[in-house]
C-alpha cells in the first residue's frame, strides 16, 4: 500500500484493500472518490514539512510526496526572494535551502553536522567561523530516510563536494569593457574550451590556462588570435559544472558539456586542479580578464532546458517533481529528447535560471549568453532575465535557439522565432540563412553557396537579414555552421561523395557572405580554414581526433576573412539596425547585385554562385574586396569564380 500527498488536502491511496480506519495526526480524514485508487480529504491544508506517516486499519505507512508539488497551489505558496545558497563571512557563513516538503535538514559541514531551522518555505542555519573552502552538503529526510545532496546553489565545487568559499579570495575582475550598442555590431566566434587547445603547442593544453598561453603555432595564444581575426566576442560551450566527463582522468571520455550537474559552479575538466575550488573559479577569471584586457568579449552557452539526470541532479531529492515539466497526465515531457525538459514557468526554477545568470555576470563579467535550446523556455522567464541582466549591464548579448520545439507551454508563450516580437531584445540562430546558404541540415542537397541557383531568391532575403522574419537585423545571427551538425566543409563532401579544390572556394563564399550581410555574423572555430570533422554529424562524445582544431593560420583564407571583417568595422552600412534603409538587392540574369549607400559611400557586391567568366563594371569606384582572383581592366573587372566582389565608391 502506497499512499500520497496529491494536493494540500488530498491523499491518494493505491490499494484495493477496504479502508475502515485512516487516521492522520492533526488532522480529520474522510473518504472522497474512488477510481483508479481511493482518494480521502483532510479538514485542512496539510503541513508539508512535517506530515510523515499515516495510520491505516490499524498500521503505520509512510506518507509520500505525490502530486501536490505540481499543483498550481503549491507553486504559488511557496514563491521566496530572500537568499540561497551560502552567505559568506571570516565571522560566520549562513546557509539556506528551499524545501517545504522536506521533514528535517541536516547541514554537513566539513564532516560536522547541524540541524536547520524551517521558515516557511526554506530552511536555515547560521555556522560561526571562517569556513572559506570547507565542503559542505545536506542530508535531507523527505519521509524515513535521510539522502545526502549537494546544493543546488553551489557557487564553487571540487570533483565530489560543494565547498563554502570568499570570492574575495580569487582574483579580482573589471568592470567588462565590452559596450556592444547593437548585436549587430558583434562578430562571434565560438569555441569549446578543450578543441581550441588540445592540438596546440601550449602547457595547460584542453584547459582554461590552455587559451591564455603563448603558442608559437598562433604567435600568440588562442584569444589574441580571436581577437586579430576580426572577432568581438567568443563563446564558450559550456563552463558550469556538467557530467560525463572525468575531471581527473580527462582522456578517458570527451563531452561538448551539455550535461548540466550545477547551475553555478563551474566546470572541472578544464581545471588543472580539479579538486581545488579556487582553481576552477580563477581558471574562467583568467579567460575573461585575459579577453578583456584585448577588448574580446566572453560569452557563455548555457542549458536551462533540461539537466543531465534528473535522478542524480539535486532538486528531486529536495522538492521532487517540482524541477521539471510535465504533461496533463503528469508525465515527465522530453522536449528536449534528453529525458526531462526543466519546468521554467515555476517561480523558483525561473529564480535559479536568474540567480545563476546574475552569478556569472557579477563574478565572472561574462558578456553574454547564447540560450541552448531556447524555444522549450517560456517568454516569461526570457523577459525576467533581460530585465534583470540589463539592469546589471546594459550592453550584454542575449541570444539563444528560436526553434518552435514540441513543449506543454502555450505556443503563444514560447521562446521561439515564431514570438520574435514578444521578446525583441534576443538574437536568433537563423536556420533560414544556414539552410539556404549551406543546404539543408540533412541529406546531399546543395546550398546557395555550392551553385544552386534556385535558392537565389532565398539567398537575396538572407543577406538582406531576412526581414519577413524578424523585426530588426539585430536579431538574426547569421551563421553556416556551428558546433551542432555537419561542418560546412563535412557537408560538401557528404554533397558529392568526396572532396573537390572547389570546395574551399565554396567554404570562403559562405565565410564572406556571412560577413557583409545584416544581421549578427556568427563562426564556428576553424570554419575559417575549412575544419572537419571526419564526416561526424554530432560529435559531442568523441575523441579529441575528431574534435580537435588543427590550427591552419596562414591559409589565405584567413587573411581574406579578417580583411573582410575589417571592412565590416569600418563601414556601418553593414550593421544596419533597420530594414530597407540605404539597401537595395536585385537578381542580374545569375547575379546578384547588393548595394549599400549613405550620404558617404557607396558599397556595391557582386555576387556570384557559378564560373562562368563575368565582366563587372567598377562604376568609376574601386575594387576593395575580391573573393577570389580578379583581373582589373579599365573601370571593369573579369572574375571566373563564385564569391563577392566588393566596389567602393566614394562621394
Amino acid at each position: 500500500m502506497n499512499i500520497f500527498i496529491d494536493d494540500f488536502r488530498l491523499l491518494r491511496v493505491e490499494s484495493d484493500a477496504y479502508i475502515y480506519e485512516i487516521k492522520l495526526d492533526g488532522y480529520e480524514v474522510n473518504w472522497l472518490k474512488n477510481g483508479s485508487h481511493q482518494y480521502f480529504q483532510t479538514d485542512k491544508d496539510m503541513r508539508l514539512h512535517e506530515v510523515d506517516h499515516i495510520t491505516i486499519n490499524g498500521k503505520i505507512y509512510p506518507l509520500l510526496i505525490g502530486l501536490v508539488t505540481l499543483t498550481p497551489a503549491f507553486e504559488k505558496r511557496f514563491r521566496y526572494d530572500g537568499p540561497l545558497g551560502f552567505v559568506y563571512s571570516k565571522e560566520e557563513t549562513s546557509f539556506y535551502l528551499f524545501s517545504p516538503v522536506a521533514k528535517e535538514v541536516v547541514l554537513v559541514l566539513d564532516e560536522k553536522r547541524y540541524p536547520m531551522t524551517y521558515e516557511e518555505p526554506i530552511w536555515k542555519t547560521t555556522v560561526v567561523g571562517d569556513h572559506h573552502l570547507k565542503p559542505y552538503h545536506y542530508d535531507i529526510r523527505l519521509v524515513d530516510a535521510f539522502k545526502s545532496v549537494k546544493d543546488p546553489y553551489t557557487k564553487a565545487a571540487s570533483s565530489k563536494y560543494s565547498h563554502v568559499v570568499d570570492f574575495n579570495q580569487t582574483i579580482e575582475l573589471e568592470k567588462t569593457p565590452i559596450k556592444v550598442k547593437n548585436y549587430v555590431d558583434a562578430v562571434i566566434y565560438e569555441g569549446h574550451v578543450r578543441d581550441m587547445s588540445i592540438n596546440l603547442d601550449v602547457e595547460h593544453k584542453g584547459l582554461y590556462e590552455g587559451l591564455i598561453e603563448e603558442s608559437k603555432i598562433l604567435g600568440g595564444n588562442v584569444l589574441s588570435y580571436i581577437k586579430k581575426l576580426g572577432m568581438t566576442h567568443l563563446q564558450l560551450l559550456p563552463v558550469f559544472d556538467f557530467d560525463d566527463v572525468f575531471d581527473e582522468e580527462k582522456n578517458l571520455k570527451y563531452n561538448w558539456g551539455y550535461n548540466p550537474s550545477l547551475y553555478f559552479a563551474v566546470e572541472g575538466w578544464y581545471s588543472k586542479e580539479p579538486n581545488d575550488p579556487l582553481d576552477r573559479i580563477n581558471g574562467l577569471k583568467k579567460i575573461v580578464k585575459t579577453a578583456h584586457d584585448m577588448k574580446l568579449g566572453i560569452n557563455m552557452d548555457v542549458v536551462y532546458n533540461h539537466v543531465f539526470n534528473h535522478k542524480t541532479f539535486p532538486y528531486d531529492d529536495i522538492v521532487p517533481g517540482y524541477f521539471y515539466r510535465h504533461d496533463k497526465d503528469y508525465k515527465m515531457t522530453n522536449g528536449s529528447y534528453c529525458g526531462n525538459d526543466v519546468e521554467t514557468r515555476n517561480y523558483m526554477v525561473r529564480r535559479l535560471i536568474v540567480d545563476s545568470l546574475v552569478h556569472f555576470v557579477n563574478t565572472y563579467q561574462i558578456d553574454g549568453f547564447r540560450f541552448d535550446l531556447m524555444g522549450l523556455l517560456d517568454l516569461e522567464t526570457m523577459l525576467t532575465i533581460e530585465k534583470t541582466l540589463k539592469a546589471i549591464n546594459p550592453y550584454i548579448m542575449l541570444y539563444g535557439e528560436g526553434w518552435n520545439m514540441q513543449t506543454e507551454v502555450k505556443p503563444k508563450n514560447r521562446s521561439n522565432m515564431h514570438n520574435h516580437a514578444a521578446f525583441p531584445n534576443y538574437a536568433h540562430f537563423n536556420d533560414f540563412y544556414r539552410n539556404t546558404m549551406k543546404g539543408e541540415l540533412h541529406g546531399d542537397g546543395l546550398g546557395f553557396t555550392m551553385g544552386n541557383h534556385h535558392l537565389t531568391q532565398k539567398a537575396m532575403q538572407a543577406i538582406i537579414g531576412s526581414p519577413d522574419m524578424f523585426l530588426s537585423p539585430n536579431q538574426s545571427i547569421n551563421y553556416v555552421e556551428c558546433h551542432d551538425n555537419l561542418t560546412f566543409y563535412d557537408k560538401m563532401i557528404l554533397s558529392h561523395g568526396f572532396a573537390l579544390p572547389d570546395f574551399k572556394i565554396a567554404q570562403d563564399f559562405a565565410n564572406h557572405l556571412i560577413a557583409i550581410s545584416q544581421g549578427i555574423p556568427f563562426y564556428h572555430a576553424g570554419q575559417e580554414f575549412y575544419r572537419t570533422k571526419k564526416g561526424v554529424e554530432n560529435s559531442y562524445n568523441h575523441p579529441d581526433e575528431i574534435n580537435q582544431i588543427h590550427w591552419r593560420i596562414k591559409e589565405e583564407s584567413v587573411k581574406k576573412l579578417k580583411a573582410l571583417l575589417k571592412l565590416r568595422k569600418k563601414y556601418k552600412l553593414y550593421r544596419q539596425t533597420t530594414y530597407n534603409q540605404n539597401v537595395t538587392i536585385v537578381k542580374d540574369k545569375k547575379l546578384i547585385v547588393y548595394r549599400l549607400e549613405d550620404d558617404k559611400h557607396i558599397l556595391i557586391h557582386y555576387i556570384k554562385n557559378y564560373y562562368d567568366l563575368e565582366k563587372l563594371p567598377l562604376e568609376e569606384g574601386k575594387l576593395i574586396f575580391p573573393s577570389q582572383k580578379a583581373i582589373s581592366e579599365e573601370n571593369a573587372i573579369y572574375v571566373d569564380q563564385p564569391g563577392i566582389y566588393i566596389v567602393h565608391i566614394k562621394k
